[in-house]
């Protein structure tokens, strides 16, 4: 009998985490792995309607009904679908394990712990960490993400059950039209103390008298997303602009066309950018990058097309002298930007890492799994 895995998804609405394993579950479907994708009702429509060139694999995803969001009605909801699922199923979570809810099904439970920035602990105040460290103990397989917070996780009774992610993220490569690029030099991501923006804001002035005096190169900055910092973000930018800065603050702006029409994207994370999402995605979007080297940050390689690091404070200097080696290039030579989308499927969209997930998921053993690329 052929084995069944799910990838169950406690969450409402997507970020970076709910887009990979989305991703994840995509490529798995199309390396013709059994595997179903379960999440709430209103999440799934949301993805369908997003992602409308992915209709083939939407009859393996399953809705858990929900009229609004809440854990405890999500859990409620949840245990009806299981009663539809065959008993001794594979089920993976993400995010939130729900272990207690296999305990007389005999089901596999594996799991993931995608937060980058803090160790699971017993001891910790945040008790998503409490629940994942309780998590251990009743589950197969444990994937980490971060290196660090693998490094630190790691103990003697895990030994056999805990696994490093291979290569951090993964996307599934989205279309690539070979439209032209603008001079334009982007930060996208959530507008909230730690991933950099004030950083950036406060380094812009100088940064653009060094790329004028220095260099001569002519460019423009947008920033994108949302959150905690936007009313401070929309004033500095208010600001700059008066100074003459070409500054502009776009609010929530969806990635792909924001990353379609700029040479180069700017991550910034104070704590560590590995596996940030956006780096891939504007590195197979045929853009430069700019990773500040902090924490984990190294861990995306080096001698990848349009890869550079900065140092972890930020130097305008330094960062003039990439920004104007960058921006001629990309936009002038189309062979160098399909290089870099080229190499980036190498590194981020590799089979390998569906292999990875198809053994902690379904026991399969290593092959070389083949998502179809659209």
């Amino acid at each position: 009998m052929r084995k069944l895995g799910h990838i169950v998804i406690v969450s409402p609405s997507y970020g970076g985490a709910e887009k990979r394993f989305f991703d994840i579950f995509t490529a798995l479907v199309r390396s013709k792995h059994s595997i179903r994708f379960v999440a709430p009702s209103g999440l799934i429509k949301k993805l369908q309607a997003d992602y409308p060139e992915r209709s083939d694999i939407f009859p393996s995803m399953i809705p858990v009904p929900l009229a609004g969001w809440s854990r405890l009605g999500f859990i409620r909801s949840f245990r009806r679908v299981l009663r539809t699922i065959p008993k001794g199923s594979h089920f993976h979570y993400p995010l939130n394990c729900l272990w207690p809810l296999h305990f007389l099904r005999g089901d596999k439970i594996s799991m993931s712990v995608v937060d980058c920035t803090t160790v699971p602990t017993i001891f910790s105040r945040k008790q998503a960490d409490v629940w994942h460290r309780l998590s251990f103990a009743f589950v197969e397989r444990i994937d980490v993400l971060s290196p660090a917070v693998f490094k630190a996780t790691l103990k003697p009774w895990l030994h056999d059950r805990i696994r490093l992610t291979p290569g951090g993220t993964y996307l599934v490569p989205p279309a690539y039209g070979a439209s032209a690029k603008l001079p334009q030099i982007a930060f996208l991501g959530r507008l909230v103390p730690g991933k950099g923006v004030e950083d950036l804001l406060r380094v812009l002035p100088e940064l653009w008298q060094q790329l004028q005096t220095r260099f001569g190169t002519v460019c423009r900055f947008k920033i994108a997303g949302y959150g905690a910092l936007e009313t401070m973000v929309a004033q500095n930018v208010v600001r700059l602009r008066e100074s003459g800065i070409p500054v502009e603050f776009a609010g929530y702006q969806e990635a792909t066309p924001l990353l379609a029409e700029s040479v180069l994207v700017l991550s910034l994370q104070e704590v560590t950018n590995f596996p940030s999402r956006v780096v891939p995605e504007a590195l197979l979007a045929g853009c430069a990058v700019i990773v500040r080297n902090t924490g984990d940050s190294r861990e995306f390689g080096t001698g990848l097309p349009g890869l550079e690091y900065c140092n972890a404070e930020l130097d305008a200097a330094e960062l003039a002298e990439l920004i104007s080696k960058y921006v001629a290039k990309v936009i002038w030579d189309a062979d160098f930007q399909k290089t870099i989308r080229a190499e980036a499927i190498k590194r981020f969209s590799s089979p390998e890492y569906i292999d990875y997930f198809a053994t902690i998921i379904l026991d399969a053993p290593a092959q070389a799994s083949e998502a179809r690329v659209e």
